[in-house]
């Protein structure tokens, strides 16, 4: 791993080469915090991104309510499903997935909204104060909450080829905090990772150990309760991504060397920074831990080509000599934005996992787990064309 001093000049690099607006990051090494910022809160202004510029954080909101939920509720099958996007629930409604995907890893926020719901019935309080209760007030994030905050970065959509153009600002859904609802900064993330690495706070160690505990498998890494779960390099890691709005984040945590590394972008583009940040620093993603479920494996390129959908996410798959190659679509569930991304070649990675962009992060990652599904970016998708 490179040392996290010299995050400031990895940074500044991403940004330099994908165009995005602006950027925070901040690494905490064996107690050393190293912080930057570059960019603009938003084109065609002035006003810089500093260190505290909050941001919205989309789903890294997940492990937050997932600590809520340890802190205020019993563990059963119910909650630890929902948590682990294993409820068989689809993404965007509490209604079950398509016959035949029973029993699969799919990325469900319609879980988190309902455990989100267990909480306040547990606590007498709605979701915000609960959480603010009981996981923000002992931590002492000040600057993370579900109210806008003062001075954010703007989130950017990609306008043609390589532009950018800021989304309108909107409120983000009452009933949709759970599952992504929240503003933070890199300096709160890191001390919430702090606590999930060993340091004081509201959750017991078994607690912590409980959502680091692998309970689904999926696209070659493992998902605990608010977690990924992967190997890097040999060492166990923690992480969460987040996209929501024209923002793309990452928190990242390495237990082993108590490392912890936050990303805060306000482009749709930020994942391609983010990859380099995560390259650069060494933490690469290497073999799958032990995981309950098996996807396809000898997977044939001819076998998977189709159209896969389900509700608003759409994905093209063709295969030829060369491999296979993904579009795919989806719309924004706070904005109403249409994303349509670019037509990229995914490499097969192994164990019937294939990869987007070196397949560093879980979102660019596609598997095939039964014949007739496809598991892109998180969601099983049914094949509808081939």
């Amino acid at each position: 791993m490179v040392p996290a001093f010299q995050l400031e000049e990895i940074v500044r690099d991403a940004r330099a080469r994908t165009g995005v607006p602006g950027v925070a990051a901040a690494a905490f090494l064996d107690g050393r915090v190293v912080a930057v910022a570059d960019g603009v809160l938003e084109l065609g202004r002035a006003d810089p991104v500093r260190p505290e510029t909050p941001f919205r954080i989309a789903s890294i909101s997940k492990p937050f309510t997932a600590s809520l939920s340890l802190s205020c509720l019993e563990p059963d099958a119910r909650l630890t499903g929902r948590l682990s996007h294993t409820a068989g629930l689809r993404c965007e409604q509490a209604e079950p997935l398509p016959e035949g995907a029973e029993g699969l890893f799919s990325y469900s926020n319609a879980g988190y909204w309902a455990a989100g719901a267990a909480c306040e019935a547990a606590t007498g309080m709605s979701f915000a104060d609960a959480m603010a209760a009981r996981i923000l007030t002992p931590l002492h994030l000040a600057a993370t909450g579900y109210e806008e905050p003062r001075a954010p970065a703007r989130g950017h959509v990609q306008d043609g080829e390589t532009g950018h153009r800021a989304v309108p600002v909107d409120a983000y859904p009452v009933a949709r905090r759970a599952s992504g609802g929240l503003w933070s900064t890199t300096g709160d993330l890191l001390a919430f990772a702090a606590h999930h690495l060993g340091g004081p706070g509201p959750l017991s160690a078994e607690a912590r150990a409980a959502m680091r505990e692998p309970r689904s498998a999926a696209l070659g890494g493992g998902y605990g309760l608010g977690w990924w779960v992967r190997d890097a390099g040999g060492r166990a890691a923690l992480d969460h991504e987040g996209s929501v709005a024209g923002y793309q984040s990452l928190l990242l945590l390495v237990p082993e060397e108590r490392f912890a590394l936050a990303v805060l972008t306000n482009s749709w583009r930020g994942s391609g920074l983010i990859r380099r940040v995560v390259s650069d620093l060494g933490v690469s993603a290497g073999a799958p831990p032990p995981r309950s479920e098996e996807p396809q494996t000898g997977v044939r390129p001819p076998d998977v080509a189709g159209t896969y959908v389900l509700d608003d996410a759409e994905a093209h798959v063709e295969a030829s000599a060369a491999g296979i190659f993904v579009q795919e679509s989806e719309t924004d569930p706070v904005t109403g934005a249409r994303i349509a991304r670019p037509r990229i070649e995914a490499r097969e990675l192994g164990g019937g996992v294939f990869g987007v962009a070196g397949g560093r992060l879980m979102s660019h990652r596609l598997d095939f787990p039964r014949p007739g599904f496809g598991r892109i970016g998180w969601l099983v998708l049914p094949r509808v064309e081939q």
